[in-house]
């Protein structure tokens, strides 16, 4: 007898102790403390709110005056720090996206222009290349544009070859002195 006992004895011990767990293992549900957040949860949410304004701050900025890839991390910035803030607006995002690319787009006309008129035109392809592809992104690309900003490359190139030949053409003709 003394062995159901026992058997008995373990089997109100394990049941005793699992009903003692259970309250540690699930969340309390009281309907104060999810409503009420702590005071350090209030203070997180204070320092994730004022790191977002500031990372927006700074996108502002940095879409006046930065260049595109120093703008385009304050971008990426800001959006990471106003979800975790609980502030992210999608549309806004995207405006700023929208406001970053048509800077650029500018930007990379404006230096191929500079570039060939100094006639880097290594530099004037780059330019021309990233005009190409953050067009695309706005969905303002224009073949026919792109094809004649590339010729204009072209011929600037052939020039400069044509001068570069010419001289050596007169120098191999002067007379040595």
């Amino acid at each position: 007898m003394s062995g159901i006992h026992f058997l008995k004895f373990g089997m109100v011990l394990t049941l005793t102790t699992a009903l003692l767990m259970v309250p540690s293992l699930v969340p309390c549900a009281n309907p104060e403390s999810s409503s009420k957040p702590s005071p350090e949860e209030k203070a997180r949410q204070r320092m994730l709110e004022r790191e977002a304004a500031n990372a927006l701050w700074r996108l502002k900025r940095s879409l006046e005056k930065d260049a595109f890839y120093s703008a385009r991390i304050r971008l990426n910035v800001w959006r990471s720090t106003a979800i975790d803030a609980g502030k992210f607006d999608q549309k806004q995002y995207d405006e700023f996206k929208r406001q970053l690319y048509e800077k650029s787009v500018t930007d990379s006309l404006k230096c191929f222009g500079e570039f060939l008129l100094n006639e880097h035109f290594h530099d004037a392809q780059i330019c021309l290349q990233t005009w190409r592809m953050h067009s695309k992104e706005l969905g303002t690309f224009d073949p026919e544009i792109y094809q004649a900003l590339e010729n204009q490359l072209l011929e600037a190139r052939e020039r400069k070859a044509e001068i570069e030949k010419e001289k050596q053409d007169i120098e191999q003709k002067e007379p040595d002195s």
